[in-house]
């Protein structure tokens, strides 16, 4: 999670917690129905289950053992939800080796895309994950509202299980960088090849995929070094140390709803694949070695940033990045896990969102409980895996999880389509001349000009694609400060000062901040307050979605400034850093709001601050030392009674952390001043999903010939039109032969629901004879999660009538 400034840089994370929804208020009570939650460790998954059945907890925000699902189902108690969020993956090291007497075979492109073969995708789904999941080679996954997009790709790689051809190819790169097979084990030099494997263990499916690849690796020659650990061993080893010093040549990730769900997913290929994000070995620190790749960084910002003209070409973007990834195959993708996780049948309310399941903010909001402390028990796998911070932390799931609660967004995302919907920013007008035309931007618009370390007007020639007006929401912070203009321009000068780095004696950089922060600057053209309550903002950015132009436009902070300028002066003065690799290239901590320790630390210098009258430069003439003065008396007095520096201005606030007992307690913030009242997420409890129920095709194919395919679908358990069927063909070598979209009948009442594909025989006469397979993906244009049918279809050669009785399926939902 990243210091909220423009969007179009705040995209780059993709906060899980952009919800909200602005129906009517069911009465004027502010904010959740429950009056808090304390989240506790339970490391045991069976342990918190034994807890939710016993009472003593409500749900537990992490999957439970996949043996235990039938128990839960049959247990009237219980309510199970899934979750199709989750990804397994492992990262390689491709650093190559320092010296010339060894070598790291994951330096060789060829041995790291070989590892595709190497995985069983299908033992893992079904297998270790006991049929909850579904096998992926990419970073979307089938329930993603971009796979359709990338579908074609995918299936042209036809990536399946073949230890041999992977075999063949791993001999192949190592023979000719100089090493030798001897009985089985390669050697380099005379001495073997050593794997050092980081497992994780923390689950029991990540180690048994971490021990499913070891294995492999180990039968294709190479000394494997297990190691095992959690996401904190991770942090150090993986993303925290120089990859050439090779303290792990693999590691077994996993992404478990830490990725929003949104209807153009401008980041994920970024994220998984772009050197320039920070995500990939060494990061882009430059005191480590780190895995580079330019075409890749050109083509993911150009997604990232709206740098396309057409959504055909955006769609093409996406598919080259895609591709691109694969090929390097740095970061590889095994399975996307379906995710069962248990709450008391007596907790109602909860919103199973697509993308981050009943752990969601507005599952919380939204929840409603007969306990008579009106106060939740929430069991976590972990309290605390990484530093909390808004600049470079807050990565992980468990702080997310938490942290959504806490503080609120400009915009928020459709659970269910993942639409972008304003939530503290109202959109008044969006007008653009975008992708070839420009706006003039005013003269009194304002940026911050880092060289001369204040606000300047734009050029007089300044232009913008795109213009996004909007009414912001203020509240209170929860430490009693009212918001104001002032916390909306200090996120903008930080992504300017932070996201530029003039060299050594630039001490507002932080390299995995700054790589992303300043692709974004150049996009940045200003913004003009209005009223105190109303802005203005350019942007060099158009998208075919003006949503999407609103959302990349926002200006919105996480936290108070004086909370943000006192860590600034902790982290020039080499006191903490923002990031981990930073924390470890300076041997200093990583900077975490929640630690009592380094609460107490950022309290320190807000006295100091009070001492010296100090304003920061960004806020002189605008904040005056009065209020400055009231604003750090109020945040030293919150962390005097709360020890922790976690300031938000969302529907609960962060009253307690215990590390020693690994419980953090939040409470409703019930100040009149926050916007929203009980029941604002309501609407979302229930989707409105579609099913396949039933498909009508020919069990044999004539190629050259037309053919009819009949497919029944419901919507929220009833027939219905409002969905969209896409069908693809592939052919015997499992690339897409024809892909449409079905259509649906003229609506009646006998014909609701009933959709038919129509292939001609120019279309068929593309097929190959034998099997081919058809896919069909019903979505309803309210919930993004498709019913995907699949069936072979037989090919046959052109002078065979089509009189072949039809094959109809019956689907049991």
């Amino acid at each position: 999670m990243f210091l909220a400034g423009y969007a179009i840089f705040a995209i780059l994370t993709i906060f899980l917690f952009m919800t909200s929804f602005d129906i009517r208020a069911q009465n004027e009570k502010k904010g959740a129905f429950i009056d808090g939650a304390r989240f506790i460790q339970y490391l045991d998954d069976n342990v918190a289950l034994q807890e939710i059945k016993a009472g003593n907890l409500d749900t537990y925000y992490f999957r439970v053992p996949l043996e235990v699902v039938p128990d839960i189902k049959n247990n009237p108690n219980l309510k199970e939800y899934d979750r199709n969020a989750g990804t397994f993956g492992v990262l390689l090291n491709p650093a190559p080796s320092k010296t010339a007497d060894s070598v790291n075979p994951f330096q060789f492109k060829k041995i790291r895309f070989a590892v595709n073969y190497l995985i069983n995708r299908d033992f893992v789904v079904n297998e270790i994950l006991k049929g909850f999941g579904t096998p992926i080679v990419d970073p979307f996954g089938v329930y993603s509202p971009e796979y359709l997009n990338v579908l074609d790709t995918i299936e042209s790689f036809g990536f399946r299980y073949n230890p041999h051809f992977a075999n063949k190819m791993i001999s192949d790169a190592l023979t000719s960088a100089g090493a030798v097979n001897r009985a089985g084990k390669w050697t380099f030099n005379n001495k073997p090849i050593i794997i050092k494997m980081l497992i994780r263990n923390d689950d029991p499916q990540r180690r048994s995929v971490g021990e499913l690849i070891a294995s492999e690796f180990e039968k294709v020659g190479f000394v494997v070094q297990r190691d095992f650990g959690d996401l904190n061993k991770a942090n150090s080893i993986v993303y925290g140390s120089d990859p050439q010093d090779f303290q792990w040549h693999v590691y077994t990730e996993a992404y478990a709803g830490t990725s929003a769900f949104v209807k153009y997913n401008p980041v994920i290929t970024s994220q998984m694949y772009a050197p320039y994000f920070g995500r990939m070995p060494g990061g882009t620190n430059p005191s480590f070695w780190h895995y580079q790749n330019v075409t890749l960084d050109k083509i993911t910002q150009r997604i990232a940033f709206f740098n396309f003209t057409s959504q055909h070409e955006r769609n093409e973007l996406v598919k080259n990045a895609t591709k691109a990834g694969i090929q390097e195959s740095v970061r590889i993708f095994i399975a996307q896990n379906t995710d069962p996780f248990v709450a008391s049948s007596s907790l109602r309310g909860l919103v199973n969102d697509f993308g981050a399941g009943i752990t969601s903010k507005y599952s919380l909001i939204n929840a409603r409980t007969s306990k008579g402390s009106n106060s939740l028990d929430i069991g976590v796998k972990q309290i605390y895996q990484g530093a909390w911070n808004n600049v470079a932390g807050c990565k992980d799931a468990y702080c997310t999880e938490i942290y959504s609660a806490v503080t609120d967004s400009a915009i928020f995302r459709n659970p269910y389509t993942g639409e972008a919907i304003p939530m503290r920013e109202n959109w008044t007008d969006i007008s653009t001349k975008g992708p070839l035309g420009k706006l003039k931007v005013p003269h009194d618009a304002q940026i911050w000009d880092s060289d001369s370390q204040s606000w300047r007007h734009p050029l007089a020639n300044a232009s913008a694609m795109s213009k996004v007006t909007y009414k912001i929401l203020y509240s209170k912070w929860h430490n009693g400060i009212n918001m104001d203009r002032s916390d909306i321009l200090y996120p903008q000068y930080f992504l300017f000062e932070w996201g530029s780095n003039k060299g050594m004696a630039d001490h507002t950089s932080d390299p995995e901040y700054t790589s992303q922060a300043q692709v974004a600057l150049p996009l940045v053209k200003g913004i003009r307050f209005i009223a105190n309550d109303m802005v203005e903002s350019y942007v060099d950015i158009w998208h075919y979605d003006k949503k999407e132009i609103a959302d990349s436009a926002s200006i919105w902070p996480s936290e108070p400034w004086e909370i943000t300028a006192a860590t600034e002066r902790l982290v020039t003065s080499g006191k903490l850093a923002y990031s981990k690799g930073e924390a470890t290239a300076k041997n200093v901590d990583w900077l975490s709001l929640l630690i009592p320790e380094h609460a107490e630390m950022i309290k320190s210098e807000l006295q100091k601050m009070k001492n010296e009258n100090f304003i920061p430069s960004a806020l002189k003439g605008i904040v005056n030392i009065n209020d400055a003065g009231k604003r750090y008396d109020s945040t030293i007095n919150w962390i005097t009674r709360h020890h922790n520096a976690v300031i938000g201005n969302g529907p609960f606030y962060l009253d307690s952390y215990n590390p020693t007992g690994a419980v953090i307690s939040i409470k409703s913030f019930r100040d009149q001043s926050y916007p929203f009242s009980q029941g604002h997420w309501a609407s979302f409890e229930i989707p409105k999903l579609a099913t396949v129920e039933k498909v009508e095709a020919p069990q044999f194919i004539s190629m050259g010939h037309p053919t009819k395919i009949q497919v029944q679908v419901k919507v929220g358990g009833k027939p219905s039109n409002d969905a969209l069927v896409n069908y693809f063909v592939l052919d015997k070598n499992s690339k897409i032969a024809i892909h449409g979209v079905a259509q649906h009948l003229t609506s009646t009442s006998e014909s609701d629901g009933i959709f038919t594909v129509l292939l001609n025989g120019t279309e068929t006469s593309r097929l190959s004879f034998g099997p081919a397979v058809l896919k069909i993906f019903a979505n309803s244009n309210e919930a993004s999660r498709p019913d995907v049918y699949t069936t072979t279809l037989i090919v046959i050669n052109n002078s065979t009538s089509l009189t072949e009785p039809k094959h109809e399926v019956n689907l049991l939902n």
